[in-house]
C-alpha cells in the first residue's frame, strides 16, 4: 500500500462498530428487554386475576345450576305430597323434567333402606336393582338425610356404557321417602349451559370430588387430549348439598386481557430494539462521520506540513543556489586568474628539470617530483572550479574509453606506494564529451589516490552491454562511513584538510549531463568502488576472449 493510501482517511474506516455505538445498542437493547420483562409481569398478573375472577363467576353459575336441581327435586317431592301421595299427580310433574332437553333421564320415588325399593318411576328404567344402582341409591338417600338438602352419587357405569349421576332430596312432607333422579352425563362432550358466559372464555373441567380424577369427570368443554389441563389454570370449590364439593378447573381459550395488551410487551421489544438499532446507527454514523473529518484534518495537517517543508527546502535550494551561483562566478575569476600562473609553472619545472641535467641528485629529484605532484593538483582544483562555474552541455563525440584511460593515467600518475591498474575490454567506446569525461575520472582517480595515504592499489574499468557502457574506479584505500556517502556529491562538501570539495559534485552534473548514473559502494577499512553508467554505446562489443587488459605502473 502506498502511502497516500495508507494516509487517506477511508482506509482507516472499519466495517466493525465503536465502542460507543456497541454500548448504546447493548444498553437500548438491555432497556426494551427489561421493558419487556416488566410488561410482561405486568400482563401475566392481569391475567391471572381476570382467570380467577371468571373461574369464580364460572362456580357460582355451576352453583346455580345445583341449587336449580335441588328446587326442581323439592318441587317434585311438594306436588308428590299435596297430591296425597298420588302416583298420577306426581308423573305429570316428573314427566316434564324427563322430557326436557338436558334434564333427567330417570325420577323415582324410593323408600330408602339397605334395599331400596322404588315407589313410583317416571323416565327410563333405573339401573337393574340389585346392583349398583341398589347401591347408588342408598349412598344418595344416606346422604340425603331428612335435612331438605340434594345429594350427589359418584358416577358409575350403567348399562349401554352410559354414565350416570344419580341425586337424591330429602323433605319433612315426604313421610320418610325420598326423591330419586338421574342424569346421564357425556364428559367428553359439551353441553349447551358451557356455551355462555362465563364458560365461553373458558376451556373447564368438573369433576365430581375435590380434586382431579378422571373417572369422576362431570364435563368439559375441551378436547379429551388436553386434559388434565396444563398451564396457567384457576380452580374452585362448588358445595353439593351434604356431600363433598365438586371441582372446577379453568383455563382461559384466549388471552382475557385482550389482544393489544397481551402483544404489547412484544411490541414494547420490537419497538426497543428498532429504536436501539436506529440510535445506533446515527451513533455510529456520527462516529465515522467525526472520525473521518479528524482524518482528513490530519491528512490536510501532514500535507500543509509537508507543503511547508517542501517549501522550506526549496527557499533552501534557492539561498543555496544563490550562494553557488555568487561562488561560481569567484571561482571563475579565480580559476582565470590561476591557470596562467600555474602554467607558468608547470614550464619552469620542465625547464629546471633540463637544467639539471641528465643525472640530478637525489634531493632535486625529490624537489622536483614535489613541485609536479603540487602542481598537478592545483590544475585540478583549477579545473573542477572552471568546469562548476560553467555549466556547459556536453558536446558529444566518440570517445574511446582505453585511451582516454591510459590518458589520466599519464596525465596523473600514482603516487610512491600506489599500484594503478587499467582494466578495459578492447574498442569500448561511447558517445559522451571528452573532456568532462576526462575531467570525471581525474577527480575520481585522483580521490582514489587520497584515500590511500600508506600505499594500495587503484583499478579503472570499461566494458559495455545492454545498451549502456559501465566503468568503475576502485581503491582498497581507508572507504567511506555511511553517512558521509549520503553528502558525497553535495558541492563544497569535503573532510579533506586540502580541497574544496567540488570535485565529486562536478562528476555528479557530468553524468547526469549525459543521462547517466553514478553510484558508489564502500567498505570502512576495506575500499570503495565508484560506478558509472552511461546510455548507448557507439561501437558494438566485442568478444570476451579479445579482452586487452593493460598495467600502468610509476
Amino acid at each position: 500500500m502506498s502511502e497516500a493510501e495508507e494516509s487517506s482517511p477511508s482506509s482507516r474506516l472499519r466495517v466493525s462498530l465503536r465502542p460507543v455505538s456497541l454500548a448504546v445498542l447493548v444498553g437500548l437493547v438491555a432497556l426494551s428487554v427489561a421493558g419487556l420483562l416488566a410488561t410482561r409481569g405486568v400482563v401475566s398478573d392481569q391475567e391471572t386475576k381476570l382467570l380467577k375472577q371468571r373461574t369464580e363467576e364460572a362456580g357460582l353459575t355451576l352453583s346455580s345450576a345445583l341449587g336449580a336441581v335441588q328446587t326442581q327435586l323439592s318441587s317434585l317431592g311438594a306436588v308428590y305430597a299435596a297430591s296425597g301421595n298420588s302416583a298420577a299427580g306426581f308423573q305429570g310433574s316428573a314427566g316434564l323434567l324427563t322430557t326436557t332437553p338436558g334434564g333427567f333421564s330417570s325420577i323415582a320415588i324410593v323408600k330408602p333402606g339397605a334395599s331400596p325399593t322404588i315407589v313410583i318411576q317416571v323416565g327410563k328404567p333405573l339401573t337393574a336393582i340389585p346392583g349398583e344402582a341398589t347401591t347408588a341409591i342408598a349412598t344418595a338417600t344416606a346422604k340425603a338425610g331428612l335435612a331438605g338438602t340434594i345429594a350427589a352419587t359418584p358416577l358409575f357405569d350403567g348399562s349401554g356404557g352410559a354414565r350416570r349421576l344419580g341425586w337424591a332430596y330429602a323433605g319433612p312432607t315426604l313421610k320418610g321417602n325420598v326423591v330419586y333422579a338421574e342424569s346421564e352425563i357425556q364428559p367428553q362432550t359439551a353441553s349447551p349451559a358451557t356455551s355462555s358466559q362465563p364458560f365461553s372464555e373458558l376451556v373447564a373441567a368438573v369433576y365430581a370430588v375435590p380434586r382431579v380424577e378422571a373417572d369422576q369427570l362431570i364435563t368439559a368443554t375441551g378436547s379429551a387430549k388436553d386434559l388434565p389441563l396444563k398451564g396457567k389454570i384457576a380452580t374452585t370449590r362448588t358445595p353439593v348439598g351434604q356431600g363433598p364439593p365438586w371441582l372446577l378447573v379453568a383455563k382461559a381459550r384466549r388471552p382475557l386481557v385482550g389482544s393489544v395488551a397481551d402483544v404489547t410487551p412484544w411490541a414494547i421489544l420490537a419497538a426497543g430494539l428498532l429504536t436501539a438499532l436506529l440510535a445506533c446507527g446515527i451513533v455510529e454514523t456520527m462516529a465515522r462521520r467525526r472520525e473521518y473529518a479528524m482524518a482528513l484534518v490530519r491528512q490536510r495537517t501532514n500535507e500543509l506540513e509537508r507543503s511547508m517543508a517542501d517549501l522550506a527546502d526549496a527557499h533552501e535550494q534557492l539561498v543555496r543556489k544563490e550562494r553557488l551561483a555568487a561562488i561560481g562566478e569567484l571561482a571563475s575569476t579565480i580559476g582565470h586568474e590561476l591557470r596562467n600562473p600555474l602554467g607558468v609553472l608547470s614550464n619552469a619545472v620542465y625547464l629546471l628539470r633540463g637544467d639539471l641535467g641528465g643525472a640530478p641528485n637525489d634531493a632535486a629529484k625529490r624537489h622536483l617530483a614535489t613541485a609536479e605532484r603540487e602542481v598537478s593538483a592545483a590544475t585540478v582544483i583549477v579545473s573542477d572550479l572552471l568546469e562548476f562555474a560553467r555549466q556547459r552541455d556536453p558536446v558529444l563525440g566518440d570517445v574511446d574509453l582505453a585511451a582516454l584511460i591510459n590518458e589520466v593515467a599519464s596525465v596523473l600518475p600514482p603516487p610512491t606506494g600506489v599500484e594503478l591498474t587499467a582494466d578495459v575490454k578492447s574498442s569500448v567506446s561511447v558517445r559522451a564529451d571528452r573532456d568532462q569525461l576526462r575531467q570525471l575520472l581525474l577527480n575520481l582517480v585522483g580521490n582514489a589516490y587520497q584515500s590511500m595515504p600508506e600505499g594500495g592499489k587503484v583499478t579503472v574499468g570499461a566494458m559495455s552491454g545492454g545498451g549502456v557502457v559501465r566503468m568503475w574506479v576502485t581503491d582498497t584505500g581507508e572507504g567511506i562511513p555511511a553517512d558521509t556517502r549520503k553528502r558525497l556529491f553535495e558541492p563544497f562538501f569535503t573532510t579533506k584538510a586540502r580541497g574544496v570539495g567540488l570535485g565529486l559534485a562536478v562528476c555528479s552534473r557530468v553524468v547526469e549531463a549525459h543521462h547517466g548514473e553514478i553510484t558508489v559502494d564502500s567498505t570502512v577499512g576495506e575500499g570503495s568502488t565508484f560506478r558509472v553508467t552511461l546510455p548507448v554505446v557507439a561501437t558494438p562489443r566485442q568478444p570476451a576472449d579479445d579482452e586487452v587488459r593493460s598495467e600502468v605502473t610509476t
